[in-house]
């Protein structure tokens, strides 16, 4: 099967794989040819590809990360706990002040019962203990109807990757991944809410969202305080400028708890929960008007750096989908000419038919001696090589 814009969809075109909603309610099945009708629903909900059947292509079999199942559990899981709240009349019109008195007296307490979502944690856990970071490039099909639940999905796959990188416990991973997945809860509540609250009531509480998402998980009094202090910090930046509450980050890799100060700071998982959530946003977005690529979103994320977002953990993202922007130091980690391990360099010109093996002039030796002069290596004519990118 192939990949297609669906602008390009023709009558006598047969969908390769099935199309379900966001309430787990299958749109078209794998199979059936798609008329004119169901291009038009396709439009509508806003998918930008399908997978169709091609006898060219019958071979070619896409890999996923997170399989059908779990996608619609996780997707029919979260729809499910807020469907309510457009029936909700106590939030018609209200302020933020009034929201915050009625989520903290315990409204909403029943919409999410993280021991549900917990177990959708649990599946892709296991679903991801086998993944390997080269697969990560294959995501799913996000559409405008069903983009929230996607991108809740999508985050946790992100940011639960990185936690295995930097080696984090079982306990800690589950956290991690349960609280990516909510990371958004308080803005779906908000979505949810502008059937019965005016434009500029919604636009005020967009950016309480976090705050929203945190009391009901912590009213709900079952899920671990750090899924609460992902969901409320999501939004924090290293340099303070980030919302609700304006806390710092110190730019340490988000593995040893000791290293950290506890006031003031942003949760360390709450920080692989920010890069996981900007890459997303930028790349599978399908409600903005124009997405990056994968190497475009990269590029941003290293400009900012240190500064909104956590630089370690943007280093480590890069592992995933590589790319090595011109002028960035890295630093040769694995060679076949163990010689040259350790040594660092300036990326001079990079590879678009290959992102991890640019041109790289070579200016210290593994002790930090200068090279002289420096000694320019086309990494790509390598048979093997890893960088790590230095921010």
């Amino acid at each position: 099967m192939k990949l297609i814009h669906v602008n390009k969809i023709r009558n006598t075109m047969v969908l390769g794989k099935s199309i379900y909603t966001i309430n787990n309610k299958l749109l078209l099945g794998a199979g059936h040819r798609i008329s004119h009708e169901r291009k038009e629903k396709f439009i509508e909900k806003g998918y930008n590809h399908v997978y169709i059947m091609d006898e060219t292509a019958d071979d070619i079999i896409p890999e996923y990360i997170i399989s059908d199942a779990v996608n619609n559990q996780a997707n029919y899981k979260l729809s499910d706990k807020t469907e309510k709240t457009p029936k909700r009349e106590k939030f018609k019109n209200i302020s933020r002040k009034r929201i915050n008195n009625q989520l903290q007296s315990g409204f909403l307490k029943d919409i999410v019962t993280p021991y549900d979502i917990g177990q959708v944690s649990e599946e892709l856990l296991t679903t991801l203990s086998h993944i390997g970071a080269s697969t990560l490039n294959t995501f799913l099909v996000n559409s405008k109807s069903s983009y929230l639940y996607d991108h809740a999905l999508n985050s946790t796959v992100i940011a639960t990757l990185i936690g295995k990188k930097y080696g984090l416990a079982s306990e800690e991973l589950l956290n991690l991944s349960l609280g990516v997945f909510l990371h958004d809860l308080g803005k779906i509540v908000v979505e949810k809410m502008k059937e019965t609250s005016n434009p500029y009531t919604i636009e005020i509480l967009e950016k309480e969202h976090p705050l929203f998402g945190y009391l009901i998980i912590h009213n709900s009094k079952t899920a671990s305080p750090t899924v609460g202090q992902i969901v409320k910090q999501h939004h924090e930046h290293q340099d303070g400028s980030g919302y609700p509450f304006g806390l710092h980050g110190e730019n340490l890799p988000p593995t040893n708890p000791t290293l950290r100060k506890r006031i003031g700071m942003i949760h360390r998982l709450a920080e692989i929960c920010t890069v996981a959530d900007a890459y997303d946003n930028l790349v599978m977005n399908p409600v903005k008007e124009k997405r990056l690529t994968s190497s475009e979103a990269i590029k941003f994320l290293i400009q900012y750096a240190g500064t909104i977002y956590n630089k370690h953990i943007v280093s480590t993202l890069t592992t995933f989908f590589p790319y090595l922007p011109t002028g960035s130091i890295v630093k040769i980690r694995k060679l076949v000419d163990t010689s040259l391990i350790g040594f660092m360099g300036i990326v001079a010109k990079t590879n678009k038919d290959n992102l991890d093996k640019p041109v790289i002039l070579l200016t210290e030796d593994k002790v930090k001696r200068k090279i002289k002069p420096p000694r320019l290596i086309d990494t790509s004519r390598l048979s093997f090589i890893d960088l790590e990118l230095i921010l």
